[in-house]
């Protein structure tokens, strides 16, 4: 079998950062064939994997729905995120950090729906934590995918082109309706951050996706199971660990597991949690597919902001010349 490991934030930023061995991953980076390529976030790396064309953005917001999109929607990404001021710039947490419940969601998409009515905006929650917008015309914008503005200063990363100016007004009335929302109030009651605006990113119409290079996929994002839908491509959520994982897999082909853990530690700079889901994942991932590539399957780990990708089969583990080192080493 072979299989195919996309690990987002698998490597600290810092490189001056240490970590104790890891030696299940170490040994699959030292001995696989390194592959580098353009690196870019999860939503573009899974776009081109499967040929999605890039409109103004990648058309992250129609593959998000479960039901899929009309052919001629245009649709937008609106999550919920919380803005926060720093002395000079605004920074945001994203819905991750938020915990929305089911409840809230529909509280708020609600007066958002009633309030921009006259407007042609809709607006739908697919979960807490993903929300979208559909405009009554395709908007002329490009945006900035959410995980990548977490963290910083938001004004470099806000819409851009001939009617940013438009949705940027927009975002200035949601946070006004948001601001005395009683969603909100009660929130900051409980001591939670308030839902104070929308991060508007990831518009297009629905892609034209016709095949896929996997046999399954298994993951937690909303993306990879809508391009797994238009393609009848076998879909699961992740599983706990590599064991249940490789028992589940059926027939030969090239198998995606997409493993999110450090992803968000990673964008908030939270260096011991991001330290502490890595050992996980090493134990619970890396121990067991270390040992399958040992028994004949064949491995490729990417990842995909460095653009790095290992490929490692059994007779790569007898390359005693290529001696393992540390992980970060791999980012100088």
């Amino acid at each position: 079998m072979k299989f195919h490991i996309l690990v987002p934030n698998l490597f600290w930023p810092d490189a001056t950062f240490r970590i104790e061995a890891l030696p299940h991953l170490e040994t699959l980076l030292a001995k696989g064939e390194r592959v580098m390529s353009p690196g870019c976030g999860l939503e573009e790396w899974l776009c081109k994997a499967f040929l999605v064309r890039k409109q103004e953005d990648w058309p992250v917001a129609p593959l998000t729905l479960e039901k899929g999109a009309e052919d001629l929607d245009y649709w937008l990404r609106a999550d919920p995120v919380n803005l926060q001021v720093r002395r000079d710039h605004l920074t945001l947490l994203g819905p991750e950090a938020l915990s929305v419940s089911d409840r809230e969601a529909g509280l708020v998409i609600d007066a958002l729906n009633r309030h921009f009515e006259t407007d042609g905006l809709l607006f739908v929650a697919e979960n807490p934590e993903a929300w979208l917008v559909r405009p009554p015309s395709p908007p002329h914008v490009s945006t900035t995918p959410l995980c990548d503005a977490i963290g910083r200063d938001i004004d470099p990363y806000l819409p851009k082109g001939v009617d940013a100016m438009r949705w940027n007004q927009i975002a200035n009335e949601i946070q006004m309706l948001l601001h005395d929302h009683p969603v909100n109030e009660e929130r900051e009651r409980e001591g939670k951050f308030p839902v104070n605006s929308l991060w508007f990113w990831g518009g297009g119409m629905a892609p034209d996706v016709r095949q896929s290079p996997f046999s399954s996929i298994s993951s937690d994002n909303l993306i990879a199971r809508g391009l797994s839908k238009q393609t009848d491509t076998p879909f699961r959520p992740v599983p706990v660990n590599a064991k249940e994982w490789l028992s589940g897999l059926q027939g030969e082909g090239e198998h995606l597991v997409i493993l999110e853990d450090l992803r968000f530690p990673s964008r908030y700079g939270d260096a011991n949690e991001w330290d502490s889901r890595l050992r996980r994942i090493e134990s619970e991932w890396f121990e067991p597919l270390h040992l399958a590539v040992q028994e004949g399957s064949t491995l490729t780990l990417t990842n995909c902001e460095s653009g790095l990708s290992f490929g490692t089969g059994r007779l790569d583990l007898w390359k005693f010349w290529k001696r393992n080192r540390p992980v970060l080493d791999y980012l100088k």
